[in-house]
């Protein structure tokens, strides 16, 4: 039968077995975390820039419909203002005339 300072050495062996494997595990588990966190991070990073790029497209189509239309209207305006300047045109052309016939 081991003698009780025998025992307490083999509690003493096995309590310092336990903290080593305690902390290897503890190692162990702080690795993953971080391997984990840095693959959450990456892909969160991926994610982000997958979203602007959709988000930038989306507003350069916004913007390229927007720019139509308002070439579009801008084209219309302007050619409501050549028919109506046309049609002083006219007016002035016979001002212009009646004013140099009444005159000689």
């Amino acid at each position: 039968m081991p003698t009780i300072i025998e025992r307490i050495a083999a509690a003493e062996a096995d309590a310092e077995a336990l903290r080593r494997n305690a902390q290897e595990a503890a190692r162990n588990q702080e690795a993953a975390a971080e391997d984990e966190a840095a693959a959450s991070l990456k892909i969160a990073r991926e994610e982000a820039k997958a979203g602007l790029a959709l988000a930038a497209a989306m507003a350069e189509k916004e913007a390229a419909g927007e720019a139509e239309r308002l070439l579009v209207q801008n084209a219309e305006e302007a050619e409501a203002l050549v028919k109506e300047a046309s049609g002083r045109l006219s007016q002035a052309e016979e001002a212009i005339v009646n004013y140099i016939l009444k005159e000689f």
